[in-house]
């Protein structure tokens, strides 16, 4: 029979070894500062993108126009 000792020594050696595969506080700061520089880049990729579609048009209209 197991003893409730023995159990609970179960239980801390398995959080321990689960405990290293979650993020930290530090992990979780990196992530959302790099998320937030691909969501910038993405924003001012789409925006010059938008410009230049405009540009084009423009162009398109002076031309036949």
């Amino acid at each position: 029979m197991v003893t409730l000792e023995q159990r609970v020594s179960n239980l801390e050696t398995e959080f321990r070894t689960e405990l290293r595969h979650l993020a930290t506080k530090a992990d979780l700061a990196d992530l959302k500062a790099e998320l937030r520089g691909d969501l910038t880049k993405a924003v001012v990729g789409l925006a010059g993108l938008q410009l230049a579609g405009l540009a084009a048009v423009a162009a398109i209209v002076k031309l036949l126009g």
